[in-house]
């Protein structure tokens, strides 16, 4: 997603909607922690030689311990685990004991080298990442939701061990800009140090499930946190020789197959320059995926998937690639005498028929919308703003038979639907200043406006985001 040029934001305008990670305060974790659950996944060890020794550290999985994994595939034990934590000097920011420590410690020693470190975001409950989740489902959809924030229970801010960083100026406040400013170069090249890695770092979204976040660091414990970082991976997942998602894993029915003539190392990457996974043993049948680079192979043997080189392969067979479904010719919506109607409220259009479903978008008062189809129990399939979706018929009136024509509904058609700002202004994500910042607008720029005024307040769309804007500041 498109992130907005950087402001300097007031402290309370970085909390930015790019993660939403601040859109409720850290919540203190008063409740004693539920007795760990100890449990251990090994990777294969074999002793072959030194260069398989990373790929043969234990996966700890015990939530209590400060080098837990955590990720999509690896939630945590029991789910709603919720530790003891400590309040970070200075902020509501809550971390466990061992992570509140070691985070002061870096930010003393950051603040000798002149620079200012700020704790935007820690701990998170079960029930609170859940709200987060949710929200950015009804927001993005489900698909986008998941590469920027967690699934409750597979959070590591759950784990009281991750902390979100930024500038005390709020510059580029949980965007990707934040890793060129003085904080963010500071923390990438000496977190480690500390007991902090950077968790999702650039490039690593196919391997870690998460969008590039260089504000987001992990604490592991020092030892482990410099092994990490003099390993030469670039995340938890890539140092254990695990995947982050499901997608990484080779197909299923995938046939291809082959046989090893020698002991063979199977590599994270096609290249002897990558990381040594494990050693296949000679002679063994290892499952090709069908992706061939430079000679060599992606293969999947003992439920990890890697690159080998095909000198040391014999009997390959390559599974044959699905044919591609030919795509059926959907035809067009005669749209010419598609029935039209106004809204009467601002109206939540739904993914279908009852208000169980989810939210798509809220289409503000008095807008058109296209009649898509039948009514069915009182709804109507309607389309608005590019969406399909359902919407009740109790908000609907001004029934038509005209021509629909996107541009109605398009608030920019309209001289009337847009203003100007007449200084720096914060959108919030409702009406009243009690509400949370979205991003800042700045002065002498075009907001188009969304729907009826509120308080003295306006629904406005500015750079792609949707929210609220005082209307002592418009012109």
């Amino acid at each position: 997603m498109t992130k907005p040029s950087a402001f300097k934001l007031s402290l309370t305008a970085t909390l930015s909607a790019a993660l939403f990670a601040t859109l409720l305060p850290a919540t203190p974790a008063a409740a004693a922690a539920p007795a760990p659950v100890s449990i251990q996944v090994q990777a294969p060890a074999l002793s072959v030689d030194a260069s398989v020794q990373i790929a043969a550290k234990k996966i700890q999985r015990n939530p209590a311990k400060d080098d837990v994994f955590v990720n999509k595939k690896y939630p945590l034990s029991p789910k709603k685990y919720a530790p003891k934590t400590v309040a970070i000097q200075g902020s509501n920011v809550r971390l466990r004991s061992s992570a509140a420590k070691a985070y002061n410690k870096m930010a003393k020693a950051a603040a000798k080298d002149g620079v200012k470190i700020r704790a935007v975001s820690g701990y998170r409950s079960y029930n609170r990442q859940a709200e987060l989740f949710n929200y950015y489902t009804r927001i993005y959809g489900k698909s986008y939701a998941s590469r920027i924030s967690a699934v409750p229970g597979t959070s590591e801010h759950q784990t009281g061990l991750a902390i979100d960083v930024g500038n005390a100026n709020g510059a580029c406040g949980l965007q990707a800009c934040f890793a060129n400013t003085p904080v963010g170069k500071w923390v990438g090249k000496n977190a480690h140090k500390y007991g902090f890695i950077m968790r999702y770092q650039k490039g690593q979204e196919s391997v870690t499930g998460y969008s590039y976040e260089p504000w987001h660091f992990r604490y592991l414990g020092t030892s482990l946190a410099k092994s990490v970082k003099n390993s030469g991976a670039k995340s938890l997942e890539a140092y254990y020789g695990v995947s982050g998602k499901k997608s990484d894993s080779a197909p299923k029915n995938s046939k291809g197959t082959a046989q090893t003539t020698a002991n063979l190392n199977m590599r994270t990457g096609a290249g002897t320059g990558n990381r040594v996974l494990l050693t296949i043993p000679r002679g063994k049948s290892v499952q090709l995926t069908g992706s061939k680079k430079s000679g060599w192979y992606q293969v999947r043997y003992s439920s990890r998937t890697g690159w080998v080189s095909g000198k040391y392969l014999s009997s390959i067979s390559m599974p044959s690639k699905p044919k591609k479904e030919s795509k059926k010719s959907t035809p067009k919506q005669n749209t010419s005498n598609a029935k039209s109607a106004k809204t009467s409220a601002n109206l939540n259009m739904r993914t279908g028929v009852g208000t169980s479903h989810r939210v798509v978008l809220t289409i503000p008062q008095g807008k058109k919308v296209a009649i898509r189809g039948a009514k069915k129990s009182g709804w109507y399939p309607v389309k608005y703003a590019g969406k399909n979706g359902w919407v009740s018929g109790t908000y609907l009136r001004s029934f038509s038979s005209s021509t629909y024509s996107p541009k109605s509904s398009d608030p920019k058609s309209s001289s009337s639907a847009s203003k100007k700002t007449i200084a720096n202004l914060n959108m919030r994500s409702g009406a009243g200043t009690s509400k949370r910042v979205i991003l800042t607008i700045p002065k002498g720029k075009k907001v188009s406006i969304r729907g009826a005024k509120k308080s003295g307040w306006y629904p406005v769309k500015y750079a792609g985001k949707n929210g609220w804007v005082s209307g002592k500041y418009l012109r």
